[in-house]
């Protein structure tokens, strides 16, 4: 019996697949149909935003990022040592972020050059009570400038030195030297000296020829202790020694051929204080600043000051070096007494100094 062959369902199948080769999924590109097929079905969900093309990544400092890798995801910045600064030390400041007072650091000179166009003056008294044997009848008081002739404005010269050996410590030294030379004819009465091989005071009158010689040297060293300081100011105390020479030599040409000299020292305690404050450091790295200096000098019969103040310009140079110029006025005032003499001196003017800090 021949079995009878579903025709039926043959017809069926056939119009399925004929059906599923016309629909759309299959009407893409033939590298594309297998992407269609594999993707999920997202008709049930809503279309989502247009995608914007990303924008390339900015750095730290404003310029695009290198691109490395996946763009998107950067790696990580590099690791990088930041050396601290030494402690007490103040960096070299950038243009507009305040002002720093350029000092020496530990293991640094400051050695500076001044110059002094003083108004010299002073008053000695040799023999001390010369005037007691001749009645009071003349005054004691011999001027150097009006009685002795010696020029009334000079030029002297200074050396500073200062080293610093810790952070708040310095020994600091100061040399000033000078030599004056003058003459005058005498217009009054006046005493100096004896007479020559007798205890009998030398009375100098008008109408003499007087030549003088004027020797003055003056020392300072001493501890400089910063008790305040930071990178804008400094206030320090000073502490040391005084040494100070005088030489007075006169000769009368037309009263005969002889000279009489004068000739003492001055050594005494000496207790100052120093202060330093920045006004402002320029984009160049140039920083003015206020300088000022008080010293008191006592014990041993003498007694003296010598102030200064001023202001300063510090410009950098190389390898944590600088270069200052800094000038005002200066008076340096000191007084001895004996019981065989009385001798005041005093250096007032204005003054200019140059040096450097390395």
């Amino acid at each position: 019996m021949l079995r009878r062959i579903p025709y039926t369902l043959l017809v069926c199948l056939v119009l399925l697949a004929s059906f599923g080769f016309l629909s759309t999924s299959w009407a893409v590109a033939p590298d594309e149909s297998l992407d269609v097929l594999l993707k999920p079905n997202n008709s049930n969900l809503a279309a989502g935003p247009v995608v914007h093309q990303a924008k390339a990544k900015r750095s730290h400092l404003g310029f695009p990022a290198p691109v490395a890798g996946n763009p998107y995801f950067p790696g990580p910045l590099p690791i990088t040592k930041v050396k601290a600064p030494q402690p007490g030390v103040c960096a070299p400041m950038a243009p507009g972020i305040g002002c720093l007072l350029p000092l020496p650091r530990p293991g640094q000179w400051q050695i500076g050059v001044q110059g002094i166009y003083a108004r010299t003056r002073g008053t000695v008294k040799w023999p001390r009570y010369a005037w007691i044997m001749y009645g009071g009848m003349y005054n004691q008081n011999t001027d150097l400038n009006d009685s002795m002739g010696l020029p009334a404005h000079w030029a002297i010269p200074e050396v500073n030195a200062r080293y610093q050996f810790r952070c708040n410590w310095a020994i600091q030294y100061s040399a000033l030297g000078m030599e004056e030379q003058g003459s005058n004819w005498i217009q009054d009465f006046f005493f100096f000296g004896w007479f020559p091989g007798a205890m009998t005071p030398q009375l100098w009158s008008p109408g003499q020829m007087i030549q003088t010689r004027w020797q003055h040297d003056y020392q300072k060293i001493g501890l400089l202790y910063d008790a305040i300081k930071s990178c804008k100011g400094a206030l320090s105390i000073f502490g040391g020694y005084m040494h100070a020479d005088d030489r007075l030599d006169a000769g009368c040409l037309n009263c005969g051929i002889w000279q009489t000299s004068f000739s003492k020292s001055m050594d005494t305690v000496a207790a100052g204080l120093e202060f330093q404050k920045c006004q402002i450091t320029q984009w160049n790295g140039g920083t003015f600043s206020c300088d000022a200096k008080v010293t008191a000098m006592f014990v041993d019969d003498v007694n003296g000051w010598d102030v200064q103040v001023g202001g300063r310009y510090t410009i950098p140079m190389n390898c944590g070096r600088w270069g200052y110029m800094k000038g005002g006025y200066r008076l340096i005032d000191l007084k001895q007494g004996q019981y065989d003499y009385w001798l005041e001196t005093a250096l007032e003017g204005g003054y200019l100094e140059m040096g450097f800090i390395f």
